[in-house]
């Protein structure tokens, strides 16, 4: 199957708990989440990542299937399990994380690789991974990076979200900062979150942000801020886009990763970053009034 984006990174079994402490298992991750929305939104795209031979693997690849994402990239294995991870919403949406991932399937993905899919990976039309998908696979940065240099040798794009999580960067503050710095001197779409580069940077305003990526060479920068929109950097000038329909959020879970599928897909559809813009606010503002990472699909008709 032929594809326009490759999503690179972890899915994982998720347990999610309502404020009244009901509980569901699902399936998520955050660039795994992103996959699923583009293809929804009719991008062809693949997910690249490694699951072990275990009930969450199997619904992983199960819900790819359903969503018309290509698992020509999903890795099987017997030798770890599947990450999992639980969330525990607030009455106000906000949600709260915790994790079992240290031995995950997904950590083995580029070790598990043979030539002929990193050779994919290199001759990929799009490339698109997040700081959690550095993360997961810090112990193979060296070939990670070998992959993304060739693949932008060969006139590749990448596209990057920096999702910056302090507890899987414990102790590790200044290797993030430089691992996130190689990547974004490689990007040509860059997708944070203000409070995220905050953390990690402490940039003073989203502003601020934009200005020290503009200086690493991505040419599309769009700033995530929440409520307050997002700024967008497109063609040297910066440019606040608000939400034009603000929503009451139910769970704030995929929020970013689903704004950030509908923001690529009005790229790769050839809208500017504004109209872009729009499109994945759009789709994160119906994301965000329901519980859970990825949401019925009949719940994105008129997109």
């Amino acid at each position: 199957m032929s594809v326009d984006v490759i999503c690179i990174g972890e899915a994982m079994g998720e347990i999610s708990f309502d404020p009244t402490g009901d509980a569901s298992v699902k399936v998520g991750g955050d660039t795994f989440n992103t996959a699923v929305y583009l293809a929804r939104l009719g991008i062809k795209c693949a997910f690249a990542s490694a699951v072990g031979e275990d009930p969450f693997g199997e619904q992983i690849r199960a819900v790819l299937n359903d969503n018309r994402v290509s698992d020509d990239f999903l890795i099987s294995t017997d030798t770890a399990n599947t990450g999992l991870y639980s969330i525990t919403n607030r009455a106000d949406g906000e949600r709260f994380f915790h994790y079992w991932r240290n031995q995950s399937a997904a950590r083995q993905t580029i070790s598990l690789a043979s030539p002929a899919y990193l050779k994919a990976l290199e001759d990929a039309s799009w490339l698109y991974l997040s700081g959690i998908s550095l993360h997961v696979l810090e112990d193979d940065t060296t070939p990670l990076f070998q992959t993304l240099q060739s693949h932008k040798d060969k006139g590749g794009k990448i596209a990057f979200d920096g999702n910056f999580r302090p507890k899987l960067w414990s102790g590790k503050k200044e290797q993030a900062r430089e691992t996130y710095a190689r990547i974004t001197a490689l990007a040509d779409v860059m997708m944070p979150t203000f409070d995220d580069e905050q953390l990690l940077w402490g940039d003073e305003t989203a502003q601020d942000t934009v200005s020290r990526i503009a200086k690493l060479g991505p040419a599309l920068i769009v700033v995530k801020q929440g409520e307050q929109g997002c700024l967008l950097y497109e063609d040297g000038e910066t440019r606040h886009v608000p939400i034009p329909d603000p929503v009451i959020p139910i769970d704030t879970t995929a929020a970013g990763d689903s704004f950030n599928a509908g923001f690529m897909a009005g790229l790769l559809k050839g809208q500017d970053g504004v109209t872009a813009t729009l499109a994945g606010h759009k789709l994160a503002s119906k994301v965000i009034t329901h519980r859970g990472a990825i949401i019925p699909s009949e719940m994105m008709a008129d997109l």
